[in-house]
């Protein structure tokens, strides 16, 4: 799976390829009208600094496979198109020229045996930050197609493709902590598990003000670790669904329960928790912890429905401020 684009500064994308040799086919690609068309833009180029760039851009004709543009993008399903300048050239290292909206685009080319090192490198996008995710998205999709091309891949459907990358955009900007497990009892018995006070605190916390009701606020306490958490209770669809707010009034993350029956009698339940804020490794170690937590917990339920044990996992994986 191709790397994620850098944001190297507030407003400078950069991306990093490896691409087959030799180094001429790859400098083709991207100064030859036919060749380009193949993985990003039709269009000639006057080859010389302050030379004219001309883009045009059909995105469904990039690959075989057919693909409508999502809504946002509708517009541009007939076609788009913009007119540059050649800012820098060095054939065949280093081609540099303006991008609409006054940003400007340069690609590197460097051998590395038999192969070539593409930089593609983003600079002055605008502030905000659709733009900036549409610009991201955009460029990783492209050249996601063009390494299609060079390893004898069918090309992917660049509209398909692009909501792939967006969502792999989506988990690194806003990343989310994600488990599951299968309980081996119905689904409303599993569901029921998760909003009745008296069964959840046999496999989580101690005490609960009340029952899980959409619209409702109650509290969960963990009296081992003297601490209470306030829940609101945002989304609840019996059998199906539980969605939470919770944490404190500086730091609220949200919860998602889901109940998928399978065969006859057994129920895998899925959590995803999200909403975390913070520097980059704060966050990811918020994630990591957090996901950790809920498989304790599904353990505890799994444990407590199937066979009436108690394991008292949660309360006992940091007995005594033990790490």
């Amino acid at each position: 799976m191709a790397s994620l684009g850098k944001m190297i500064t507030p407003d400078t994308l950069y991306f990093e390829r490896r691409l087959p040799g030799p180094l001429e086919r790859v400098w083709a690609f991207l100064t030859e009208s036919e060749k380009r068309g193949k993985w990003l833009a039709t269009g000639e180029m006057e080859l010389f600094e302050g030379g004219k760039v001309n883009l045009l851009f059909h995105h469904s004709d990039l690959s075989p496979e057919a693909g409508a543009p999502p809504e946002k993008f509708r517009a541009m399903e007939a076609g788009h198109s913009f007119t540059g300048k050649v800012l820098k050239i060095d054939p065949p290292h280093l081609l540099s020229f303006t991008w609409e909206g006054g940003s400007e685009v340069t690609f590197e080319l460097e051998p590395d045996g038999d192969e070539v090192v593409l930089l593609l490198t983003h600079r002055k996008l605008p502030a905000d930050a659709a733009t900036r995710g549409n610009n991201t998205t955009g460029w990783h999709t492209h050249l996601d197609i063009l390494t299609a091309r060079f390893t004898g891949q069918t090309p992917p459907n660049f509209w398909r493709q692009w909501a792939l990358v967006e969502e792999r955009y989506r988990k690194q900007q806003h990343p989310a902590a994600e488990t599951g497990m299968l309980i081996r009892k119905p689904v409303a018995e599993t569901f029921e598990a998760f909003t009745d006070a008296d069964i959840i605190t046999k496999f989580w916390f101690t005490r609960s003000t009340g029952r899980l009701e959409k619209g409702k606020t109650v509290n969960w306490i963990w009296d081992m670790y003297n601490l209470t958490s306030r829940v609101f209770v945002k989304d609840l669809v019996p059998d199906k669904k539980i969605e939470i707010e919770w944490g404190t009034d500086d730091a609220r993350t949200r919860v998602e329960w889901t109940f998928q029956p399978v065969e006859t009698g057994l129920t895998f339940v899925s959590i995803v928790m999200d909403g975390f804020t913070g520097d980059e490794d704060k966050v990811q170690q918020m994630v990591t912890d957090s996901a950790s937590g809920f498989c304790w917990v599904l353990a505890g339920a799994k444990a407590w429905l199937e066979f009436g044990i108690q394991l008292n996992l949660v309360g006992d994986r940091f007995y005594g401020g033990r790490k």
